[in-house]
């Protein structure tokens, strides 16, 4: 690692490293398949406090090699956030909204409802060039510079609102990203960026979090301090619980070449999440033994686990924690998927249907908690065979991990 991704420091800790991964979109077609691996773990920055991959993957090594690959962000805040946005001072109908990717397409139309008439959301191929034919948002964030900004502006003018949901913490040069932003928005313009919240994950020791995708692991106190010495000035920022992972936006304005620039004091900050980082971790084989103890408990009468959601989170648990053993298949119930194996692990993705043989004793969900309650009712052959549904998420009220006691308390925390 050169230095933090954020603001350039040769300050770097790494906390975790979880051995080499592979890209979790990257299906095979045979179990033992060769796929390439990469290695992950993360760092803090001492002088920012950046939570990161110690090495972020190249953009174009993400592009999936299906053309069904799809990213679901939570959509349910999007209308309280699009009024909020309406209300910004200088914002009106004649204003110009500017979506950056396939991800924010919902809310530039949730702003086209609002009466605005002036809005666009970028194409990846046709206004960022990408030359991918399966190339997506994970590929807007490496294609943007400041020359091809300035292209589109030439094209398009600039923007009084641009709006990077669940994009800013893909950026493998976050800096150089911020930059190209800042180029596309007029002067007096507004930023809105969305992220994940981390804190919970980090606190709760879920080590599914940890994403090839993702360059950087936001927490609310740090988030404000991605501005920090940029052209925007610190606006306002909001959180919307979701289960899993909360979601932050951080609202910034461009700052005119006369308006002096200012840095907000991140000491608290630092301090914080070098102190979440280091804890996250330090836990991580205690965390791994505990699986471990939990899979081998539910692996009964020779029978063996299913995971429910062959997604990238399914992936990191089994992958990162090293459980293959313990897994007879992966459940999902995307058409596509059926047939294909998990990267690294091989291990087969059946239709719901599989649940009903008698090899599984068990299954782990991998889906948001928030539909699990619909894959369960859905399932009741499963359970009324006297399957077991549990979650592999600590933030779950079905996790397998909730008998555990994750130990919060036994690291101070600096507040």
């Amino acid at each position: 690692m050169t230095g933090c991704i954020l603001c350039d420091s040769r300050s770097v800790e790494k906390v975790l490293d979880v051995g080499e991964q592979p890209i979790s979109t990257h299906f095979t077609r045979a179990p033992k398949e060769h796929v390439p691996l990469f290695g992950l773990s993360l760092a803090v920055c001492h002088d920012c406090g950046a939570i990161q991959l110690e090495n972020p993957i190249s953009f174009d090594q993400l592009v999936p090699p299906y053309d069904w690959i799809s990213y679901r962000e939570p959509e349910d805040h999007l209308d309280r956030l699009v009024e909020q946005l309406t209300e910004l001072p200088g914002v009106s109908e004649r204003s110009s909204v500017l979506g950056i990717s396939t991800k924010d397409r919902s809310a530039v139309d949730r702003f086209k409802s609002h009466g605005f008439e002036r809005t666009h959301t970028l194409d990846v191929h046709r206004d960022l060039g990408a030359c991918n034919s399966n190339a997506n948002f994970e590929s807007a964030h490496g294609l943007m510079s400041v020359d091809r900004s300035e292209r589109l502006v030439e094209r398009h003018g600039t923007a009084d609102v641009v709006i990077a949901r669940h994009i800013f913490e893909h950026a493998e040069k976050p800096k150089r990203f911020l930059q190209a932003l800042e180029s596309m928005i007029a002067d007096g313009g507004y930023l809105v960026i969305e992220v994940p919240d981390c804190a919970s994950n980090l606190d709760k020791l879920d080590y599914t979090m940890v994403w090839e995708e993702h360059t950087l692991y936001l927490t609310a106190q740090h988030l404000p301090f991605i501005f920090s010495g940029s052209a925007f000035s610190f606006v306002d920022q909001f959180s919307y619980p979701y289960p899993f992972e909360d979601v932050l936006v951080l609202i910034g304005q461009k700052r005119s070449e006369d308006q002096n620039c200012f840095d907000l004091d991140e000491s608290a900050s630092i301090a914080s999440n070098i102190a979440l980082a280091r804890r996250f971790g330090d836990m991580f084989d205690r965390r791994t033994e505990q699986v471990f103890g939990k899979c081998r408990e539910l692996s009964q009468d020779g029978r063996k686990l299913a995971a429910y959601g062959a997604g990238h989170l399914t992936s990191a648990f089994i992958n990162i924690h090293g459980l293959t053993e313990f897994f007879a298949a992966v459940i999902d119930d995307t058409p596509e998927k059926q047939g294909l194996f998990l990267p690294k692990n091989g291990l087969p993705i059946r239709s719901r249907e599989y649940l009903n043989t008698d090899t599984i004793s068990a299954c782990l969900l991998g889906l948001s908690p928030a539909i699990e309650e619909k894959v369960i009712a859905n399932n009741q052959q499963f359970v009324s065979n006297g399957g077991v549904f549990q979650s592999m998420f600590a933030d779950s009220g079905r996790s397998f991990l909730k008998a555990f006691d994750t130990a919060r308390k036994e690291v101070a925390f600096v507040q």
